[in-house]
Parts: structure tokens; C-alpha cells; sequence
């Protein structure tokens, strides 16, 4: 269990906040209410630190590449060493390229709530909005990128529970992948 106090509780919050209000709509605190309590509902399945996870999910969007800045927050607020070192742990190993260097559940289990959104009909409209926003590319081209991300994810998932929830939702996913395909091609008229 973390030895934390309410009021650092509170400036983590707060400070993980900061990083949603300044995002697009698919990475607003929406995104991060659900990266949250995916990552506790994870936690209590897979015997991790619950109040970890939780804090690491509302910290993720920070990504490794500003996981040093999370670090000096953490030591700013004088948050124990073993429990900001595996906060930013978390931060560190959320992304496809960096996941494989997680050596804790809980950096794992963060993981998987945020990928888990990337997942599922949910998801998959999720990164299409994404990419066609930000990305500067025709809805197609996000749809093939959304179709792609959906694999990589997938085989990247690294809870028991994380996968379980990935099987209830893959037939709707592939049931939308077909549907679009099929309008794109209108090969449901030939």
C-alpha cells in the first residue's frame, strides 16, 4: 500500500489535470476518468497496487517524453522515493515503443487502461477522430492506421484481464471494420 497523504493525493490531481486540459477531445479528462477507473477495475483483478495505478493512470498522458517533469513534480510535493519512482515508471513504460521495459504490474496494468481505449468500436472511432483531426490525412488513410493500431495494441496487451476484455469486444470491432470496407469498396451492391 503507498503512504500518501490527502493533500498530495490532491496536487496529483491536480497537476494531471493540467496535461488533459490542454489536449484534444479523445485526451480530455474524459479520457482520463476512464484511464483511471480502467486501471483500478485492472488493479483489483490482477493483485496490483490500486492507489498506484490510479495515480499513474491520471499521470500517463504526461508520456516518457515528459516523465522527468513528473519526477521533479513528484520530489517538488515529497512524494517517497520508492512510490514516485514507481509512478513514473508508470509514465515511462505507456507507449507501444517503451511498454516492453515495464517491470512492475502496475506500469503494466497503466498501460493497458490506456491502450484498452484504443481498442473496440469505442477505440477504433476514437483514433479515426484522432488522426483525421491532427494528423492532416483523409478519413481513409486513418481508417487503415486506426485498423493497424488495432493489431499492434492487441498483441501488445499485457494483463490477463486487459485480454479478456479486448475478446468480449472484437467481434463488434471486426463487425465495424467489415461494414466500412464494405461501404468504402460498396461491395455489398456487386
Amino acid at each position: 500500500m503507498t503512504n500518501l497523504i490527502e493533500k498530495q493525493v490532491e496536487e496529483i490531481e491536480s497537476f494531471s489535470r493540467e496535461i488533459y486540459l490542454s489536449l484534444d477531445d479523445t485526451h480530455d479528462l474524459d479520457h482520463a476518468r476512464k484511464t483511471e477507473k480502467l486501471a483500478m477495475y485492472l488493479a483489483s483483478l490482477e493483485g496490483a497496487d490500486v492507489q498506484i495505478c490510479r495515480l499513474g493512470a491520471l499521470l500517463h498522458q504526461y508520456h516518457p517524453n515528459r516523465a522527468g517533469e513528473v519526477d521533479l513534480f513528484l520530489k517538488g510535493i515529497g512524494v517517497e522515493d520508492s512510490l514516485r519512482e514507481s509512478l513514473v515508471h508508470c509514465v515511462k513504460c505507456v507507449e507501444l515503443d517503451t511498454i516492453h521495459e515495464a517491470e512492475t504490474i502496475e506500469a503494466k496494468i497503466v498501460f493497458d487502461a490506456d491502450k484498452l481505449q484504443t481498442l473496440g468500436p469505442y477505440g477504433f472511432i476514437r483514433e479515426v477522430v484522432y488522426r483525421t483531426r491532427h494528423k492532416d490525412i483523409t478519413f481513409m488513410e486513418a481508417f487503415e492506421q486506426a485498423k493497424e493500431l488495432q493489431e499492434l495494441v492487441r498483441i501488445s496487451l499485457q494483463t490477463t484481464t486487459a485480454k479478456k476484455i479486448y475478446g468480449q469486444i472484437d467481434e463488434l470491432t471486426q463487425g465495424v471494420i467489415k461494414s466500412v470496407d464494405e461501404w468504402n469498396t460498396l461491395s455489398f451492391i456487386e
